[in-house]
């Protein structure tokens, strides 16, 4: 096989990166969808809302999913799509490296891969973007305003990152 370069590996393994963090605030975001749509009501405490997201949390993209059907009211689409993206995360997480060490080593075959796993972390964009779009629907239709919501996360946002 021929060598790779450090430029070569660094453009596949900075692709894969990026993907999985794309696919770590879907995750997220799905999570707030599960608690802020389907567990919790405007009466729960505080303190058993963050329960449910810290349980939430710990969660696969998988066991999500799953959860979300069990609610047996979730939209179609949002079931589909999150049923078709699964799979694509966990050949990433599971089985890209094993899979593709070889298209490492010819220029088509990396690109072809990095296409894919740049796909990945757009089609993980687009979803994180479906579920904030229904979660963000639900909180409106409890009468929290858009205002409200930009001016909670702005204030969580300044909470993270105090002193960095």
């Amino acid at each position: 096989m021929l060598p790779l370069s450090a430029d070569e590996l660094h453009e596949v393994t900075a692709q894969v990166g990026f993907a999985v963090w794309q696919i770590q605030i879907l995750e997220g975001t799905v999570v707030a969808y599960l608690v802020f749509v389907h567990k919790v009501t405007p009466t729960v405490a505080r303190r058993e809302a963050e329960s449910m997201f810290a349980k939430a949390g710990k969660s696969t993209l998988g066991q999500l999913l799953r959860q979300i059907l069990a609610t047996k009211e979730a939209p179609q689409h949002l079931i589909d799509a999150l049923d078709s993206f699964v799979p694509e995360r966990n050949w990433l997480i599971h089985h890209s490296r094993h899979e593709s060490h070889a298209d490492m080593y010819s220029s088509t075959r990396r690109a072809a891969l990095i296409a894919k796993i740049a796909a990945i972390a757009d089609n993980a964009l687009a979803l994180m973007k479906a579920f904030q779009d229904a979660t963000q629907a639900h909180l409106e239709t409890l009468g929290i305003t858009r205002e409200q919501i930009e001016r909670d996360t702005a204030k969580l946002l300044s909470e993270w990152t105090a002193g960095v």
